[in-house]
């Protein structure tokens, strides 16, 4: 008797990210091993196939501790949803860092768009050297909140 992964593959993402030698079976019943470059061998086929191909939900067929792991938390309940929408945070309080820059340079620029001799100093300030801190402090908040996804239960 053979095992598979208790979580269920529904996306051919995932299989991209299994690695080459893993044995699935898709809900067709049809088997197939990674290959090293990434495509998949099924029996009956001359050509290696895209991960695409299978019928989902697919399984890993004995699988490996480490496969079982990688399986597990990229499928697990909410990882994924919880991780984009986390990702997609992240990426808008950097854009909001950005537009906020922006918006502070464009109120030293004169009717014409030119800077002022008057203001290149504050210029220069905002665009090299005050964010150098702002930035280090939103990369922690970043390391924080993924710390946060991979380790939900563990502590600050």
């Amino acid at each position: 008797m053979t095992s598979t992964t208790t979580h269920r593959i529904g996306h051919p993402v995932v299989l991209d990210e299994l690695p080459a030698g893993t044995e699935i079976r898709d809900a067709d019943g049809d088997t197939g091993t990674k290959t090293d470059d990434g495509a998949w061998e099924v029996i009956g086929f001359p050509v290696a196939l895209d991960s695409d191909w299978f019928t989902f939900p697919v399984e890993v067929v004995n699988p490996t501790p480490e496969t079982a792991l990688l399986v597990a938390d990229i499928t697990g309940p909410h990882r994924l949803p919880d991780l984009m929408a986390e990702l997609r945070s992240v990426v808008a309080d950097i854009r909001e860092l950005y537009a906020r820059q922006e918006r502070q340079l464009d109120e030293l620029r004169d009717e014409d768009g030119d800077v002022p001799s008057g203001n290149l100093q504050r210029w220069d300030e905002l665009r090299y050297d005050i964010h150098m801190e702002e930035g280090s402090d939103q990369l922690g908040a970043v390391l924080r909140r993924l710390e946060r996804l991979v380790d939900p239960e563990g502590g600050e």
